[in-house]
C-alpha cells in the first residue's frame, strides 16, 4: 500500500522562487501515524519543493500511488481542485484541511472519478483506519464514490489530548529552516484550536464549537525539543507556531520554564497583546529564557476596524505593550493588513500611524521591531467571507497582486481576490508596500 501526501501548491506553474517555506507539521502528523501503521508513505511538500501542476502529474504517474492525500485552502481552491479532477483513476483521494469543514458540499460537486473521502477535522487517527478499512465510525455523507467523515468531539478519533502525539520528524525533507538571525530553527506546535474569533480566520473559536481548545503540558514540550536535538543536534532555535502558546500569565510562566532547560538555545513564539497584559514584569524572565522575538497579529491600527474584525486590544495596548517587549530586548513583528471590508483611507493612515510609531519606538529600544504586511483575503466560511456574499458581494478567484510583488521574499504572501476597502487599488497598494518597508530601515 502506497500512499502519497500531498502539501498543496500555491502557484499553478513550477517556481524557482528562492523563498523560506514552514514544513507542513499537521501533514507531519497524519504521515507520522500511517507510518506507524506501517503504511508505505512520503510526504511531498509541493510549496517548499516549487512543484506546479505538470510535475505533480509526473510524480504521481511515475509513483502510481495507491492513495493520494491532499490538503485545499482557499487560496488554491482552483489549483487543487484542477488536480482532484484530473488524478489518475487508480488512486483513492482524501481530502482535508481547515476550509473542508465549510466546502465539503461543493467538493461534492466536483467532477471526480476517483474514490474520494473529504475530512473535516483532524486526521492522524482516522486517516490510517479509513486506509487499513477498518474505520470505526460511519461517514457524515456518501454518495457513490464520495463519502465525508467528520472528526470532533463526538469522535473516537478526535485527538483529545495533545501530549502522547508524536512527530517524526526524518518524514520532512527539510526539517529546519534558517531564521530570520541566520540560525537553524525547527518549528513545534503547542496547541490545537483557538480562544479568539477574529473575523477573517478559520480557526476562530466560534466557528468551531464542536472541538475543544487544547494545549500540551510543559513536559511534552520539552520531551518534543529533546528529541528534534537528538534529531538535528545543530538546531539553534525553536519556533512555536501556535496561537495559545503564551495566552495568559500562566502560560508565560510555562514558557521561561520550558526554554530554561535549554540554556544554548533562542526560541520565537507567537504572542496576543491581551494575552500579555498581566505579563509584562515578566518580560525579563522570558528574555533570559532565551526568547528572541515574539510575533503579534496587530492587523489594524483603526479602532473602528479592529471592533469590526473582532481584533482583542486596543492600539494604546498595542503601544504600551510593544514598547516594554522592545525595551526588554526581544525582538517584535508585526502582521498587519490592508483592505478589509468598507475600510477608509483614513483607517490606512491610523495603521501606517501605528506601525511608523512602533518602528520608531523600536529606533530607541534594545530590541528591533519588524512589519509582515498582507491585503486580507477573505477565506471560506469565515465571519467576514459570509458577511459579504449576505450583502451581495461574488468572491473573486485568487490571484497573485503583481502591483506588490517589488516587495522580496514576499510572493507567497502577495495574492488577492479583490479590493473590499473603500480605497482605490493603487493607495491600498501604496499603504502596503511602505507598512511593509517600515522593516527596512
Amino acid at each position: 500500500m502506497k500512499f502519497m501526501l500531498l502539501n498543496s501548491p500555491l502557484y499553478w506553474n513550477s517556481s524557482n522562487v528562492e523563498e523560506d517555506y514552514l514544513p507542513p507539521l499537521g501533514l507531519g502528523y497524519i504521515a507520522t501515524y500511517l507510518k506507524k501503521a506501517n503504511i508505505d508513505v512520503e510526504l511531498v511538500d509541493c510549496v517548499q519543493q516549487r512543484l506546479g501542476v505538470k510535475e505533480i502529474f509526473e510524480l504521481l504517474n511515475s509513483e502510481v500511488p495507491d492513495y493520494i492525500g491532499i490538503n485545499i485552502f482557499t487560496q488554491n481552491y482552483e489549483i487543487v481542485r484542477t488536480i482532484v479532477e484530473h488524478l489518475p483513476p487508480y488512486s483513492k483521494v482524501i481530502i482535508g484541511g481547515q476550509v473542508v469543514k465549510c466546502i465539503y458540499k461543493e467538493i461534492l460537486t466536483w467532477n471526480i472519478v476517483n474514490t474520494t473521502i473529504l475530512i473535516i477535522g483532524e486526521g492522524e487517527f482516522i486517516i490510517p483506519d479509513l486506509v487499513k478499512g477498518c474505520c470505526r465510525e460511519t461517514p457524515i455523507y456518501i454518495n457513490k464514490n464520495m463519502s465525508v467523515y467528520h472528526v470532533n468531539n463526538n469522535s473516537s478519533y478526535f485527538p483529545s489530548s495533545l501530549d502522547g502525539i508524536i512527530l517524526d520528524r526524518s518524514i520532512f525533507k527539510n526539517p529546519t529552516t534558517i531564521n530570520h538571525y541566520s540560525e537553524l530553527e525547527a518549528p513545534i506546535l503547542t496547541s490545537r484550536g483557538c480562544i479568539y474569533n477574529c473575523a477573517f480566520c478559520g480557526g476562530s473559536h466560534n466557528l468551531n464549537k464542536d472541538i475543544n481548545v487544547r494545549w500540551r503540558n510543559p513536559e511534552s514540550i520539552i520531551s518534543e525539543i529533546q528529541d528534534i536535538l537528538m534529531f538535528s543536534p545543530s538546531v539553534q532555535s525553536i519556533r512555536v507556531l501556535d496561537d495559545l502558546f503564551l495566552r495568559d500569565f500562566n502560560s508565560v510562566n510555562n514558557a521561561i520554564s520550558i526554554f530554561s532547560e535549554f540554556p544554548n538555545m533562542h526560541w520565537r513564539g507567537m504572542a496576543h497583546v491581551v494575552s500579555l497584559k498581566n505579563s509584562l514584569e515578566n518580560l525579563h524572565n522570558l528574555r533570559i529564557s532565551g526568547c528572541q522575538e515574539l510575533f503579534l497579529g496587530i492587523e489594524s491600527g483603526s479602532e473602528k476596524i479592529r471592533k469590526k474584525i473582532n481584533k482583542a486590544g486596543t492600539v494604546d495596548q498595542i503601544i504600551r505593550t510593544v514598547t516594554a517587549i522592545l525595551e526588554t530586548g526581544i525582538d517584535v513583528k508585526g502582521y498587519f493588513m490592508y483592505g478589509l471590508p468598507d475600510e477608509s483611507i483614513e483607517d490606512f493612515e491610523e495603521t501606517f500611524s501605528l506601525a511608523k510609531k512602533l518602528a520608531s519606538i523600536s529606533q530607541h529600544s534594545v530590541g528591533t521591531f519588524r512589519t509582515s504586511v498582507f491585503q486580507f483575503r477573505p477565506y471560506h466560511g469565515t465571519q467576514l467571507y459570509n458577511e459579504l456574499v449576505d450583502t451581495g458581494y461574488t468572491i473573486k478567484s485568487i490571484t497573485t497582486n503583481n502591483s506588490i510583488n517589488t516587495l522580496k521574499g514576499r510572493t507567497q504572501f502577495n495574492f488577492q481576490s479583490g479590493n473590499y476597502s473603500a480605497a482605490p487599488d493603487d493607495v491600498l497598494n501604496n499603504f502596503i508596500i511602505k507598512t511593509q518597508l517600515l522593516s527596512e530601515g
